[in-house]
């Protein structure tokens, strides 16, 4: 690693500048790496820049026909000629911004000139240019080629929403537990956030159980686990316009009329005959068979309904576990949907606890809250219109209205091309992981600003573990490696090998433990 403010290079002059938008300078000392950032000082100030390419050139090597002259009479270019001594490296920079004298950051509007000396970024530098919050700050990792720890702050990466999104394999999960197990470390007078995660594969149980490794921090107390399996829906709790999502294709009179039932049965419940379900809405629609005003086919068409509803096993008179009771302040709350296959009622699930959760929170009842989405792209989906997804449109309402009221999102993704681009728009700052799918880096350079054909060409190049974060937590595009985590790890952790080793072991110990007993 570069020591902070080593001589590295000098500013050269070429057909593109140096200019506001680039300077390259030749390397003089040590290594220079892509995503390494620079200082240039001049006039106004000192710019600090991104290396965005290297470059090896030789005088002797420029001419292809003149190499391949030498090399078919056997003779040897640098047995000839001093070769070594011709060979140098470029580095092409894109300045980010200029710290004044004043110790303020503003854009870089003027280039610096030819023969500038180029030193490596003073770390203090780097920590205020990219707006790190060293003592509040969420450590989600360290810069690659510098002694910065990534720490940003609450605000600024959720509070606007934050998307994560990385191919399968790319680290999503493994970032996502160090993201929360920050917000679950987090001091109470630095501002803490309930935390809601709808966990599609039970990724992140792990953090309600016990640790029996004192190698890893226990989360146990700080977390609730639901497991989807068990949960139940209050109907009385739903409402019309919940339930008209739920009814995506239904017409204008059978809204009329499921709404007015509703209403009947609420006003019912006010006067002391109690909860519902619906059971009860069923019974209510059958007393208006015989209404002159009420068309017979509308009421069928509700009761069909109805039972579809019902064969989800997933409403009752009341809440079950209540969810406002668990959601406070650093603690993560775990709706785990990796036993339900049927997507509608997962649906139904992420797009009733979303509802609340904003509502909730809209009118004070409930802490601040971010809710965590696995598999975004499936319950957000960008080819289905929303009245087609039933969660897409408490979500949009959430990306769009949810930092007035202290909701925020935390989108997880591995498709991005399939996730809707008005939401993911709304995600103020992204962290990309490895992706290599051309068509979903394509719509991320369309969808997210600020952010270079230069890094966004790297993403293919990121190993497991490496991001590059954009947006509003940060100043500048930032590549760095993901920490290591403290929790301890998923089940669903491990490599193939691991599970075919341990599949064989469970089933020998198995035959041994019936053949014992036979």
């Amino acid at each position: 690693m570069p020591s902070t403010n080593d001589e590295i290079g000098t500013v050269v002059s070429n057909l593109e500048g140096p200019s506001p938008s680039q300077v390259d300078f030749v390397v003089l000392n040590g290594k220079v790496h892509r995503g390494q950032f620079v200082e240039i000082p001049y006039s106004e100030g000192t710019i600090i820049g991104m290396v965005t390419n290297v470059l090896k050139t030789n005088k002797y090597f420029e001419r292809a026909d003149t190499v391949k002259e030498f090399e078919a009479q056997g003779t040897k270019l640098f047995e000839q000629f001093p070769v070594n001594e011709w060979e140098y490296v470029m580095a092409v920079t894109s300045p980010l911004g200029v710290f004044t004298s004043e110790n303020k950051i503003k854009r870089t509007t003027f280039p610096p000139s030819p023969g500038s000396k180029v030193y490596n970024a003073n770390t203090e530098h780097i920590r205020k240019f990219l707006g790190f919050d060293e003592e509040k700050g969420l450590h989600l990792g360290k810069l690659e080629f510098h002694d910065v720890n990534v720490k940003l702050n609450l605000s600024k990466l959720l509070q606007k929403h934050l998307a994560i999104l990385a191919m399968s394999g790319g680290g999503k999960s493994y970032t996502v537990s160090c993201l929360l197990e920050e917000l679950l470390s987090r001091k109470k007078e630095f501002g803490r956030v309930a935390i809601v995660a709808f966990d599609v594969h039970g990724e992140y149980t792990n953090f309600a159980e016990p640790c029996t490794d004192e190698k890893y921090t226990d989360f146990s107390r700080a977390t609730r686990l639901i497991r989807a399996r068990d949960l139940r829906i209050g109907v009385p709790k739903v409402s019309t316009g919940m339930f008209a999502a739920l009814l995506p294709n239904a017409s204008p009179a059978q809204k009329r009329e499921l709404g007015k039932v509703i209403q009947h049965l609420q006003q019912k419940m006010k006067d002391g005959q109690g909860p519902y379900d619906l059971n009860d809405i069923r019974t209510e629609l059958l007393a208006e068979m015989g209404n002159k005003d009420t068309k017979e086919s509308v009421i069928v068409a509700l009761i069909g309904w109805l039972h579809e509803l019902e064969e989800l096993q997933l409403f009752g008179k009341a809440d079950n576990p209540s969810l406002l009771d668990l959601v406070q302040p650093s603690v993560l709350t775990v709706v785990d949907l990796s036993d339900i296959i049927h997507q509608h009622k997962k649906q139904v699930i992420v797009a009733y606890l979303s509802s609340r959760l904003f509502y909730e929170r809209r009118a004070k009842k409930i802490p601040p809250t971010t809710i965590v989405l696995e598999e975004a792209h499936n319950f957000i989906p960008q080819q289905i219109a929303k009245e087609g997804s039933i969660t897409k449109g408490i979500m949009r309402t959430i990306a769009r209205e949810g930092r007035k009221f202290g909701v925020s999102l935390c989108l997880i993704s591995q498709r991005p091309i399939q996730l809707d681009t008005t939401t993911l728009s709304q995600c103020n700052t992204q962290l990309l992981l490895r992706i290599t799918n051309p068509y979903d880096i394509k719509h991320i350079g369309e969808s997210a600003e600020g952010l270079s054909a230069e890094s966004l060409s790297m993403l293919t190049s990121l190993r497991v573990g490496e991001g590059l974060l954009i947006g509003e937590a940060v100043n500048a595009p930032t590549f760095f490696k993901v920490r290591a985590r403290n929790s301890q790890p998923s089940q669903h952790e491990g490599t193939l090998e691991k599970a075919s080793i341990e599949y064989e072991e469970n089933e020998r110990k198995n035959k041994k433990e019936t053949e014992d007993l036979l």
